[in-house]
């Protein structure tokens, strides 16, 4: 069914479809919450056991994301997943999509809803979600932009390194706003 529409309740569902058969997945998100990816880790682990190339981008804008969510990002022995973190300096980074591709089908959800429980289940969002045959044109257009933040000098791959240096910056700053 080719359709653009509008979801303003439990966008949880359309995200499941998406991940259940893609082949491709990504997930640009300003932030990422333990509830979110709790809700999301076991389609994400069947999607990487049958191979889909899965790429997971989120920021440290206002160090909103979770450092256990990041943590629980991480999917070991897959070498088609990546979770990267973008270093925003300051500067806003607010995007929320999702991205799935199977062979020439896809669907593209963007809106409001970061990676969170309440955002993907029943939180106050407003998402529009777009078959991929309907403008294939902004399809790949939106599948360039994700690449591009994906792979910028901005961003950093998710280990164990960079979680631990997320979680200082995050203490250095409470520590500051408290004094």
């Amino acid at each position: 069914m080719s359709s653009i529409r509008l979801v303003t309740e439990n966008v949880k569902k359309q995200i499941l479809e998406g991940i259940s058969n893609a082949s491709s997945i990504y997930i640009l998100t300003s932030f990422v919450m333990k509830s979110g990816v709790e809700l999301l880790k076991p389609y994400l682990i069947d999607a990487a056991k049958r191979g889909a190339d899965i790429k997971i981008c989120t920021g440290d804008y206002l160090y909103v994301t979770q450092p256990e969510a990041l943590s629980r990002l991480l999917i070991p022995d897959f070498d088609h997943v990546e979770v990267r973190l973008w270093h925003s300096n300051g500067t806003s980074f607010h995007p929320k999509a999702y991205l799935f591709r199977h062979e020439e089908e896809g669907t593209f959800i963007v809106g409001s809803s970061n990676l969170s429980r309440s955002a993907l289940t029943n939180g106050v969002e407003w998402n529009l979600i777009m078959d991929k045959d309907i403008q294939p044109e902004t399809f790949e257009d939106a599948e360039n932009r994700f690449l591009k933040i994906f792979y910028d000098d901005q961003t950093v791959p998710v280990n164990e390194e960079t979680i631990n240096k997320y979680t200082k910056n995050i203490r250095s700053i409470t520590r500051t706003i408290r004094i």
